[in-house]
């Protein structure tokens, strides 16, 4: 896909749609793809704003000096001095330069390694996400992208790296080599579907790289102050300890169950069972993120996935049977950026059920 001119082919932002009632079909219907794009349903990162921050002060280069030595000096990302004098993706500089330093604040917790890229022809995201081994929900956050399918040449990206930009693109090199010549991974079995259904589900980049953790148990109900009709009361265990199996399975550790993260999750599936339909935004016109630090989440972000279904089995299944680039409840899935996750099961008037699983990255 060229960086520019491109019709999107997913919607990155929730739309705030009126309330239409779902037309049944047989056994599974999806809700609206998860756009791990959008700010509510990912990862809003308070350290790296879209704009330059305010200047606080500036400095003159001395002989020696460097990019990365004046961001550590600093204890700001390089990007930030590069997005705040206007540098493009350049690195270089000369003795004499006057430079502007941004506020350290609004950048706090950022990397050094933090760089500005510039679009080239022929880029896309999932590209750049790969040349770098970035996790593309990260990448799509950090700069506040609102659709992540159009890119213009020359456009001014961050890239949340966590090692210099050289060293990471030959780490990726090797990392993708190894996908590329790693054996498919077995389909899933739905016992309960009409017919065999065949996924083979690709480790990303940063899944080869780290080694599988043991699953951790999730609790055998909701939460405490939350009800469940009895006969679905285990399944927002069974869905986290299938969740966490695909993150095994790419070698990814395992999410955190959240008591609290749950909780928003039923409330909102309450409101949708209240409306007939559910997607991401509350009948109170409230975000995932909104709603979970409304239950008393601390939210740096936050992400929603939703699958009307009839059983954990094919609501893991269907959102993780995702092809890239469209592949954004399987990308939150096996996201690096979120790490607690509660899970809510509601049934629905379709004879189905309503599957929600709300993750977060506490403060």
């Amino acid at each position: 896909m060229e960086a520019v001119a491109q019709p999107p082919t997913a919607t990155l932002t929730y739309l705030n749609l009126p309330t239409v009632t779902p037309t049944p079909v047989p056994d599974i219907v999806i809700t609206e793809a998860v756009s791990a794009a959008a700010t509510e349903a990912v990862i809003t990162p308070e350290t790296a704003p879209a704009e330059p921050p305010p200047t606080s002060t500036t400095t003159t280069i001395q002989p020696g000096d460097t990019l990365l030595a004046l961001a550590m000096r600093y204890n700001l990302p390089m990007a930030a001095i590069q997005m705040a004098n206007k540098m493009g993706a350049a690195t270089d500089l000369y003795a004499g330069q006057t430079l502007a330093i941004p506020a350290t604040e609004a950048w706090r917790g950022a990397s050094p390694f933090w760089v500005a890229y510039e679009v080239l022809s022929g880029d896309t995201l999932t590209g750049i996400a790969n040349r770098y081994g970035l996790d593309f929900v990260a990448l799509v956050a950090v700069n506040e992208l609102t659709d992540a399918d159009v890119l213009s040449i020359g456009q001014a990206l961050i890239l949340p790296l966590e090692v210099p930009a050289e060293i990471a693109a030959r780490s990726a090199d090797t990392v993708n080599a190894a996908i590329a010549a790693a054996p498919p991974a077995p389909a899933p079995a739905l016992t309960d579907s009409p017919s065999t259904i065949a996924a083979v589900s690709t480790p990303t980049p940063e899944a080869v790289a780290i080694a599988p953790t043991p699953v951790t148990p999730a609790p055998a109900a909701p939460p405490p102050g939350i009800t469940a009709p009895a006969e679905i009361a285990n399944w927002p265990a069974e869905v986290f300890a299938l969740i966490n199996a695909e993150r095994a399975a790419a070698g990814l550790g395992p999410f955190t169950w959240n008591d609290t993260l749950a909780q928003a999750a039923y409330l909102h599936g309450l409101d949708c069972q209240q409306r007939g339909s559910c997607n991401h935004t509350g009948s109170d016109g409230s975000t995932v993120k909104m709603r979970v630090l409304r239950a008393g989440y601390p939210a740096v972000g936050a992400a929603e996935c939703i699958v009307y279904s009839k059983t954990p089995q094919q609501a893991v299944f269907w959102w993780m049977d995702e092809v890239p680039p469209d592949d954004w409840h399987r990308r939150t899935i096996l996201s690096t950026w979120v790490t607690e996750i509660g899970i809510a099961v509601v049934p629905n008037h379709l004879g189905s059920y309503y599957f929600i699983a709300d993750f977060g990255r506490p403060q």
